[in-house]
């Protein structure tokens, strides 16, 4: 196998595109496009080794950027920055004699083929990873970028700290939003037709008892019936027992996470030879991150 060095005297590139030769001691010459422009950013790895990477169309060349932060990523909206350095977050580019796969990188033992033909390593420059992470509480109720605590927005209707467009029980009365609205978001449930839908009515209906109290102290008012109907005694004006329960039941909502990832003032190094960028965009992967979130709200005390 010939051994190829970079014959070419230090580079230097602030954009993408750029045409790379290396002679080969065999007279061969191999010429990489560095063009991963039509490449999709994946990952793989959890805390303490993520690790980001493109392979190129031809499979055959890779960027890939390791971030060794122990702290859990993805779970919160925001931009981190991250100083590249020797050990805990570094960059590769990297040609192999063959190609390669998304496997070489999230196996935890790289496989032994193919062989790396040309390496650089980029550890001067930063990293900068920005993550936006949306919520639901999967009501249907469409989002408004309003603060009225009526809205399905970032108001907070009754008080337990999760905004409206992901609380999922909007007005505190320990019955889902879901379980409220009825068949048609648009035109939400309004049982006692006071104007004021259930899934925002504190008392469904209005009997004089609040939802909550028409439990018999348990969280959940939709199991508790004491009619032979089977309506759950808060639907019910007629049966009007409280039971004074002031506490929120478990919560859950949905999220996912998007992610950029840029590199900037990134130096590759080979020997001799250097490539440098400016800024290098890796591009970006949706939904990198999704679940679950539970969680039980204090109720407040005034």
């Amino acid at each position: 196998m010939s051994k190829c060095k970079a014959v070419l005297k230090p580079l230097f590139f602030a954009f993408l595109g750029a045409i790379l030769f290396w002679g080969c001691n065999d007279g061969d010459i191999i010429v990489t496009s560095f063009d991963f422009d039509d490449s999709t950013l994946e990952n793989c790895g959890e805390a303490g080794g993520y690790v980001f990477f493109k392979i190129n169309t031809g499979g055959t060349e890779t960027i890939s950027l390791r971030l060794g932060t122990s702290d859990q990523l993805f779970t919160e909206s925001g931009t981190r920055t991250f100083t590249l350095d020797d050990t805990n977050n570094f960059v590769n580019y990297r040609i192999f004699n063959g190609q390669v796969t998304s496997s070489y990188f999230c196996n935890e033992v790289p496989p032994s083929t193919p062989g790396i033909s040309i390496e650089y390593l980029g550890n001067a420059g930063t990293a900068v990873l920005t993550t936006v992470t949306g919520l639901d509480d999967e009501d249907s109720i469409v989002f408004v970028a309003s603060e009225v605590e009526t809205d399905e927005g970032t108001g907070d209707l009754d008080g337990d700290g999760i905004p409206n467009f992901y609380d999922f029980d909007d007005d505190g009365d320990n019955v889902p939003t879901s379980s409220e609205i009825g068949g048609d978001p648009e035109n939400p449930r309004d049982t006692d037709g006071d104007g004021t839908p259930d899934y925002l009515d504190t008392d469904d209906d209005n009997d004089g008892v609040l939802t909550r109290y028409e439990a018999n102290g348990t969280l959940d008012p939709l199991s508790y019936s004491t009619d032979t109907s089977g309506t759950p005694n808060f639907l019910n004006a007629d049966i009007a027992k409280s039971v004074v329960i002031d506490a929120f039941r478990e919560h859950s909502y949905a999220f996912s996470s998007d992610i950029t990832l840029l590199l900037q003032n990134l130096i590759l190094v080979s020997g001799d030879e250097q490539i440098t960028f400016e800024t290098f965009d890796m591009g970006n992967i949706d939904d990198i991150l999704t679940g679950t979130v539970t969680v039980t709200p204090e109720f407040p005390t005034n």
